[in-house]
């Protein structure tokens, strides 16, 4: 008899289903089958900086950015929302960054943890779209940026300049430069140069540009030449003088003066107003103008005069001058200043002025062609109780310093000094304590002339021949327009006033400017 020990028994419907229903009840979620998955490989990182100009062909240096160095990209599903997040070092593109996508329409987007409006990294955000599909995408992030670039060479600058933003924060140091990323479009720095000699710079820039600076000594050879990439290049090297300061400065915060200001030629800050003056053939009126605009906010008239040739103003505590001494035709017998309340000045519009008359100590001819003589004047300052009136010599290019009494009546303005300006004076101011003096003017050379200041540290209301000073271009009159005024606003910064100018064919409007003497008047 066979045995039925392997006998396989037959199984009912009803329990073939149970049997299946239990097997499938049985199976964990995450052995269902999965979602088709495509890699998205990161590459890099594009600079989204729209025209930036072609590079100097024979530039040497090449700028890599730094950016923050832990980077959070998400890519959002278009479809159903969902995100997934991938970290990479966008400074270091030589390791793999890759994420696995379900296929679909994808937004990607990371954004900077550090909004610090000055940086040692450049903050960027990188935005896009990119579609998944069967096949692996490389992938080169879009990135953008709201922050620009300074740089300074180390050459003749051998400690970091310090930001002037009230924290004296130093730049960052790398391979022979010094570097900030910023968002501000304007700073100001301080940099101290080789031989003790410190200057403030006043940096304007913008995002997706690099301002780069070099401070050249004579005899300096190979500079540095930067390959323009992503960032707009603006380039700007000084040469060093023999007294270690650069030989020019920079002029900042331009603003274009009304027509009422087209012969400015004086400025004057008065408890926190900005007052001007026009020169000869003009209405006897004084102007208020708007500090930061050049606006006119106010118009003073002086009363029992008229204007035969005012040219500078100066403050002393108590009273306003106006200086109606300009005589480039050489043959004024009437020079004078009007002294003027300074509470008349601040509270009516019309003011009544004493008349301070005077002649210079060394003229003995009373008459001159023009434009051909050294009893010009167009510059003065108060300072220790007294007018220091500066000439504008037109045959030998120096000016000589007058002292003069600041009482109303008839004087006589002592000669006590000479300096070789190498140019015509136009104006001058000094520091509220009397200590510092600055002179502006341009030289005599016609279409190729430059506008110059002079500055002379511890003036202190002595002679200037026993002074140093330090001069200093400031571009041509094309660009400045003819400089006339110039005053300190209660600080070391200057405002300077320049008249409208038409020359070689090219129009320029009066215009107004800004000079930092911070550094050069402070140890």
């Amino acid at each position: 008899m066979k045995s039925n020990f392997f006998h396989k028994p037959h199984l009912s419907p009803l329990w073939t289903v149970l049997l299946l229903g239990i097997i499938l009840f049985s199976c964990k979620e995450n052995e269902k089958p999965r979602v088709p998955q495509t890699k998205i490989n990161v590459t890099g990182i594009e600079l989204i900086s729209g025209t930036v100009p072609n590079g100097r062909a024979n530039a040497s240096v090449s700028w890599n950015h730094l950016f923050p160095s832990d980077f959070q990209i998400s890519f959002k599903n278009s479809q159903d929302g969902k995100s997934y997040d991938l970290r990479i070092n966008p400074n270091d593109f030589s390791k793999s960054y890759s994420i696995e996508l379900p296929a679909g329409s994808y937004s990607y987007q990371g954004k900077p943890s550090n909004t610090n409006p000055i940086s040692s990294e450049l903050p960027i955000t990188v935005t896009g779209e990119v579609q998944v599909g069967a096949s692996a995408v490389d992938l080169k992030l879009k990135g953008y940026s709201t922050y620009g670039l300074l740089t300074f060479s180390k050459r003749n600058v051998p400690t970091p300049p310090l930001l002037a933003n009230g924290t004296s924060s130093p730049l960052v140091e790398k391979s022979g430069f010094y570097y900030v990323y910023h968002k501000e479009t304007s700073l100001k720095v301080d940099v101290s140069l080789a031989g003790g000699k410190k200057i403030r710079l006043p940096v304007t820039n913008s995002a997706y540009s690099h301002a780069q600076f070099q401070f050249r000594a004579t005899g300096d050879t190979d500079p540095d030449q930067f390959i323009t990439q992503d960032f707009s290049l603006n380039q700007r090297s000084f040469t060093l003088s023999s007294d270690g300061y650069p030989t020019e400065l920079v002029p900042y915060l331009p603003v274009d003066l009304p027509q009422s200001q087209r012969e400015t030629s004086g400025l004057a800050w008065v408890q926190g107003k900005l007052f001007s003056i026009n020169d000869g053939g003009n209405a006897a009126e004084i102007y208020e103008l708007n500090p930061q605009t050049g606006a006119l906010l106010r118009t003073i008239t002086v009363e029992g005069v008229s204007n035969i040739d005012w040219e500078d103003l100066a403050v002393s505590p108590t009273h306003f001058f106006v200086g109606d001494f300009g005589n480039n035709l050489g043959n004024r017998k009437d020079l004078r200043i009007l002294k003027i309340s300074i509470a008349d000045l601040i509270s009516q519009t019309k003011v009544q002025p004493q008349l301070i008359e005077f002649s210079f100590s060394d003229q003995s001819q009373s008459s001159f062609s023009a434009n051909s003589h050294n009893f010009d004047c167009e510059a003065m300052v108060f300072a220790n109780g007294k007018i220091h009136l500066f000439s504008k010599n037109w045959t030998d290019s120096k000016t000589k310093h007058y002292m003069l009494s600041s009482d109303a009546g008839k004087h006589s303005a002592s000669l006590i000094g000479e300096l070789d300006v190498q140019g015509l004076i136009t104006g001058a101011d000094v520091t509220s304590d009397g200590k510092h003096l600055v002179l502006i003017g341009y030289e005599n050379k016609g279409i190729s002339s430059r506008a110059f200041v002079w500055g002379i540290p511890n003036f202190n209301g002595n002679t200037i021949a026993s002074s140093k000073g330090y001069q200093f271009f400031l571009g041509s009159p094309i660009s400045l327009g003819q400089i006339e005024g110039i005053t300190f606003t209660g600080t070391l910064e200057t405002k300077i006033s320049g008249e409208s100018l038409s020359l070689a064919g090219s129009s320029t409007p009066p215009r107004m400017f800004e000079l930092d003497w911070n550094g050069i008047f402070t140890p």
